[in-house]
């Protein structure tokens, strides 16, 4: 059994595998790290993709295609089920296509496996500094950011074993594999965790410019889905779970005038949305709820013609800010 595996899921992006493989390949191989991929692709380009891998010498890699017959949503449950299970490695380290870890990071998760820690995240943006943790609530009021990026966080594979992976995304949509992480570390009798401050190089830049699925519906998956996995949290995090319900909108302003123009713009969300989840809303987004209200009755088009506008405005505001800052210093 190795030490860690590396499981991909991935759909008809046989460029971002490439480009993955082509960084991560030879070092994993080094250093005794499996690969996993677990296809739901409507064709065999990525899979050709991983054999030219393969035919090279890389037998670490291993590839996976889910039933064509099944649909989107089961195909999904069924690639998250074997990501999970089929790894033979004692930690699992859940990725996706786009977020990847550099190399050089592999060697620190690696002491931390060598050091029985329950879970391990890694992380750039917004920390401040490595920690350790002892309690799960401090885990999570630290590690809730990276939490939700799928290849920022490894876990004993035991610990995740015990759920049924499907049902775990159902009840908790959009987040079922955050929830499973933390109802699988809250069991723990002697919880060690830790978050990797890496730097601002954590992860391998994709060439590539891709939507993330859950762009489309903001409201749905951040304000809906966010507030009923936080509800949804064991009693461990009660101590924290009022500071994480905006967490992610205060870190990375889902929900900035900008982007709720751009959301409104697109019809994500309306009036009726705003005034039918206002009590989960509000605990979730940060701006003061009338603004949310004021944009919710804005005509699409309207919204779509502001939204420059905003962007025009914090540009002409940063270049004022940066410009007297290099006159302050030019004046010092």
């Amino acid at each position: 059994m190795k030490k860690l595996a590396i499981s991909f899921m991935t759909y008809n992006r046989p460029k971002h595998i490439r480009e993955d493989l082509h960084c991560i390949a030879q070092p994993t191989k080094e250093h005794g790290i499996d690969i996993y991929i677990f296809d739901g692709s409507t064709d065999q380009r990525t899979e050709q993709v991983v054999d030219q891998y393969r035919e090279k010498g890389y037998d670490h890699i291993y590839y996976f295609h889910v039933d064509k017959q099944l649909s989107k949503k089961e195909s999904v449950l069924q690639r998250c089920e074997d990501a999970f299970r089929m790894p033979d490695a004692e930690y699992v380290w859940m990725c996706g296509d786009k977020f990847v870890i550099r190399p050089e990071h592999y060697i620190k998760i690696l002491e931390y496996i060598d050091k029985s820690y329950d879970i391990i995240t890694i992380y750039g943006f917004d920390l401040k500094g490595t920690r350790k943790f002892n309690k799960v609530s401090g885990y999570a009021d630290y590690a809730i950011v990276p939490l939700t990026l799928w290849g920022a966080n490894i876990i004993k594979k035991k610990l995740v074993e015990p759920f049924r992976i499907g049902e775990e995304i159902n009840k908790v949509p959009s987040f079922g594999i955050q929830s499973i992480y933390l109802q699988a570390i809250a069991k723990c009798q002697d919880f060690k965790g830790v978050v990797i401050d890496a730097g601002n190089q954590v992860n391998i830049g994709s060439r590539y410019k891709t939507r993330s699925g859950s762009q489309g519906y903001m409201w749905s998956a951040w304000v809906i889905n966010w507030y009923r996995f936080i509800e949804s949290l064991p009693e461990a995090y009660d101590d924290v779970r009022e500071k994480l319900y905006n967490r992610m909108d205060l870190k990375m302003q889902f929900f900035s005038l900008r982007n709720l123009l751009r959301q409104r713009s697109e019809g994500q969300f309306g009036w009726q949305d705003c005034w039918k989840d206002r009590k989960l809303a509000q605990k979730v987004i940060v701006m003061p709820y009338v603004f949310v209200l004021g944009i919710s009755l804005l005509p699409q088009d309207a919204a779509k013609r502001l939204w420059p506008v905003v962007d025009y405005i914090r540009e002409t505001y940063a270049w004022i800010k940066n410009s007297v800052r290099l006159i302050g210093e030019k004046l010092r």
